[in-house]
């Protein structure tokens, strides 16, 4: 009868609109099934390439490591903590047909005789402000000399161009930074990335 054609129609209507519902879901289930896959798959090849580095100082810094950022900040300021070379190794007087170099302290450059141009350097190496001398050290004392160096820096900014600049606003964000370090977790993390990237400090 009319009646049981138009129901069969309206049953055999919804059938195919629940087809197409339900392919719908497959497809679009699919497509973030995928979507999951690529994105797995790109974190892992980040992963295999992180740690693809040919140094320590690219391992802690490209990592962005605490220690690393530590050294980092404190490299770019570590004249207003640290007194290098210390005064007390350095010869009162330059060596014989020697001339001190202006801005460095402790070297000497031959300006007579048949060594002119010969550079003598009487800084202490072991103790100069660089990556390796401060790698091998403690992230606990690389926080506190990052600190005195912010404040000190700090201290001068303001006296010489007063307060409020962007500068002073960058130290007040940094020596916030800097105090709240964990410098256990740093030191351990430290660790963790150079045995990653199979790499050690140099001697």
């Amino acid at each position: 009868s009319p009646a049981k054609k138009k129901k069969a129609s309206s049953s055999s209507s919804k059938n195919g609109s629940k087809a197409k519902t339900s392919a719908k879901k497959k497809v679009k289930i699919s497509a973030a099934s995928t979507q999951k896959k690529s994105t797995s798959a790109a974190s892992s090849k980040t992963s295999s390439t992180s740690t693809d580095y040919t140094s320590a100082s690219f391992a802690l810094y490209g990592t962005e490591c605490i220690k690393g950022q530590l050294i980092q900040k404190l490299l770019c300021r570590w004249w207003y903590a640290i007194t290098w070379p210390d005064p007390a190794s350095i010869p009162d007087e330059p060596p014989p047909n020697f001339d001190s170099m202006d801005g460095f302290p402790g070297v000497y450059v031959c300006t007579q005789g048949e060594e002119v141009g010969t550079i003598k350097d009487f800084r202490d190496k072991t103790k100069a402000p660089n990556f390796v001398n401060f790698a091998k050290m403690k992230a606990e004392d690389l926080k506190d000399l990052l600190i005195k160096a912010i404040k000190e820096q700090k201290l001068q900014l303001v006296d010489a161009e007063g307060e409020g600049t962007s500068t002073e606003k960058e130290l007040v964000s940094m020596l916030k930074w800097a105090e709240k370090v964990n410098a256990q977790k740093a030191d351990k993390e430290a660790e963790k990335v150079l045995k990653a990237s199979k790499l050690s400090l140099p001697e």
